[in-house]
């Protein structure tokens, strides 16, 4: 696809005194639909001659400061401008979550006197400027800076704030983000199990567990119907899980019903174990009661919700 023109530079006036730095073209696309950031990096321009005409370089983008993982754009050969047009997707993040994060997108040249790769610049970009109005790629282009950010100083998930704007309060066993939609007409609850972040052991045996969620539909105090997930590793899975509830007909207030989530740990070799639980429902504990209030009064519109699982210990 063909680059569009760049919004604008970097706002800061470059010193008289500097050379120019190099500069960064990027698009950017979020679908509403998929729950997906896609990143595309057009290429670099102006990187320091010093490195000379057949250098070898490459990008890298990371996610702050969900995603551990750095994703990186295959090497470009002899250029003091390459050119990329490499795309990379961070998915099952909504609009909201989105907007809080940063991506950090760094250059490195490689040269081969040197056995490590050498730090040209990078940009850390707040998703909250862009508009995301339109279904067309936003373009940009920016200037890299020299300095290198500790990454351990960015933002660490507990200090992200939930949509209602209130803390999103953390427990030594983790936290469920879930979203849920009543669908009115067809009488029945669509729950999606999205994620989970900073989940605890239950053993000291090293390497990563496997987590599943199973999820019951109560009713008067008793089981109507039961889901699980597949399983997904580490301890921060990720399922975007979708499950579909039929729900008795009545209003939905009126109505004693209740979701419990029940997160379970395991390993190949030994059975899954109860790590703990969430229960939304009008008798359930705030964030439950709210997040139940929240999916009834808003018929057809999905409300998603971190909810702090709590351990069957306590």
């Amino acid at each position: 696809t063909a680059m569009g023109p760049p919004l604008g530079h970097s706002q800061t006036a470059p010193d008289m005194k500097t050379k120019s730095r190099p500069l960064l073209h990027f698009t950017l696309f979020y679908s509403s639909y998929e729950m997906t950031l896609t990143v595309s990096v057009i290429g670099l321009h102006n990187l320091p001659k010093k490195f000379g005409p057949n250098c070898d370089s490459y990008v890298r983008v990371r996610l702050l400061p969900k995603v551990a993982e750095t994703q990186q754009t295959a090497m470009r050969r002899k250029s003091l401008n390459p050119d990329f047009r490499e795309s990379f997707q961070f998915s099952g993040y909504s609009l909201e979550e989105i907007r809080c994060f940063k991506l950090r997108f760094a250059a490195y040249v490689k040269e081969f006197h040197n056995l490590k790769d050498t730090f040209v610049g990078e940009l850390l970009f707040p998703l909250e400027q862009d508009g995301w109005e339109s279904d067309a790629p936003s373009t940009y282009t920016r200037e890299l800076t020299t300095t290198r950010t500790k990454l351990k100083k960015c933002l660490s998930s507990q200090d992200m704030v939930n949509p209602t704007g209130g803390p999103v309060h953390t427990k030594p066993v983790g936290q469920l983000f879930i979203l849920l939609q009543y669908q009115t007409l067809a009488n029945r609850i669509k729950v999606m199990v999205r994620k989970a972040e900073s989940l605890g052991r239950l053993t000291r045996i090293p390497g990563s567990p496997d987590h599943s969620v199973i999820i019951n539909l109560y009713k008067d105090g008793k089981v109507i119907s039961g889901k699980e997930t597949k399983t997904s590793s580490g301890y921060n899975p990720v399922w975007n899980a979708p499950f579909l509830f039929d729900i008795p007909s009545g209003n939905i207030e009126s109505l004693a019903l209740s979701l419990e989530f029940i997160v379970m740990q395991g390993r190949i070799y030994t059975r899954s174990c109860v790590l703990g639980r969430v229960l939304i429902g009008a008798d359930a504990p705030e964030t439950g009661r709210m997040h139940w209030k929240e999916m009834s009064s808003r018929g057809h519109v999905e409300t998603a919700r971190w909810h702090a699982i709590q351990s069957d210990a306590l």
